[in-house]
C-alpha cells in the first residue's frame, strides 16, 4: 500500500513539474521575443561588414549586415548600434512576443566632402589596381583615421605634411584633384561599409618605385597587386 502510495505521489509530483514547465515556458513565450535584423549602410546600402546591436538587456553581433537576437524581453526597449565609420544609434523600440524583423540603415560619420576625399585618393593612389586592391587603398586611410598616430579627418590625413614631405605623392604631383570614377566611389563605400583587405594597415608603397626604409621598417599586412600594406 505504501509503494502504490509512494508511485502516485512521484507520479503526481512529475506531473506538477512537467506543468510548471509548460507554464513557464508560455510565459517566456509571451513575454520575450526574438530578433532577425539586418543592417546597412545608408551611404551605399552596402551591407555593414562589423558592429555590434544591443536591444534591451540583450547584445549581438552584426556580421555581413545581418544579426539574430533571443530571448529579448517585450515592450519598448532601448536600441543602440554601434559600428565601422558610423554614427551611433540610440533609438527606442517595440518587442512583439514571437518573431520580429528589423531593418535598419544608419548613417557614416563623415560628411559628403569626406566621401568624396575618400573616392579621390582611391583613385589617384590605386589606379590600375584591381577591386581588391582599391579597397585597401581606401581602408588604409579610414586605418589612418582610426589611429592616434594621424590626423582625424580624411581631408587632414590626405593632406597631412610632416616635415615638408607629403604623405601621399598624389597630392604633390596633382592627381589628387582627378575626379573620382565610379569604381573608385564603389570602393571607397565597401571600405566604409567596414571592408578591409589590408587587413588593418596603415599604409602602402609600390616596392618597385620606392627604397624609403621607414615604410619597409613596419609589419606587413598583406601584398595586393603592386602594393604592400603595413601597419604604424
Amino acid at each position: 500500500m505504501k509503494k502504490k502510495l509512494t508511485r502516485s505521489m512521484v507520479a503526481a509530483f512529475l506531473l506538477l513539474s512537467g506543468l510548471t514547465s509548460l507554464v513557464t515556458a508560455t510565459q517566456q513565450q509571451i513575454h520575450q521575443g526574438s530578433i532577425l535584423g539586418s543592417i546597412t549602410a545608408c551611404e551605399s546600402g552596402l551591407p555593414l561588414v562589423k558592429g555590434t546591436i544591443t536591444i534591451g538587456n540583450v547584445t549581438a553581433e552584426i556580421s555581413n549586415g545581418t544579426f539574430k537576437m533571443e530571448n529579448v524581453p517585450v515592450g519598448k526597449q532601448e536600441l543602440i548600434i554601434n559600428g565601422s565609420f558610423r554614427k551611433k544609434v540610440y533609438t527606442t523600440i517595440n518587442i512583439e512576443p514571437g518573431k520580429n524583423n528589423l531593418n535598419l540603415s544608419i548613417e557614416p560619420v563623415f560628411s559628403q566632402e569626406e566621401i568624396d576625399m575618400l573616392a579621390k585618393i582611391t583613385r589617384a593612389e590605386a589606379e590600375g589596381e584591381s577591386k581588391t586592391g582599391k579597397i585597401a587603398v581606401a581602408a588604409t586611410i579610414l586605418n589612418r583615421v582610426h589611429s592616434k598616430h594621424y590626423p582625424t579627418t580624411i581631408t587632414a590625413v590626405v593632406y597631412q605634411c610632416i616635415n615638408g614631405k607629403y604623405q601621399y605623392s598624389p597630392v604633390l604631383d596633382g592627381r589628387i584633384n582627378l575626379s573620382p570614377r565610379t569604381i573608385d566611389y564603389q570602393a571607397a563605400y565597401q571600405a566604409l561599409a567596414g571592408s578591409d583587405p589590408s587587413l588593418g594597415a596603415t599604409g602602402f608603397f609600390n616596392a618597385a618605385k620606392t627604397q624609403d626604409q621607414w615604410v619597409r621598417s613596419h609589419p606587413v599586412t598583406v601584398t595586393i597587386g603592386r602594393h604592400t600594406f603595413f601597419r604604424y
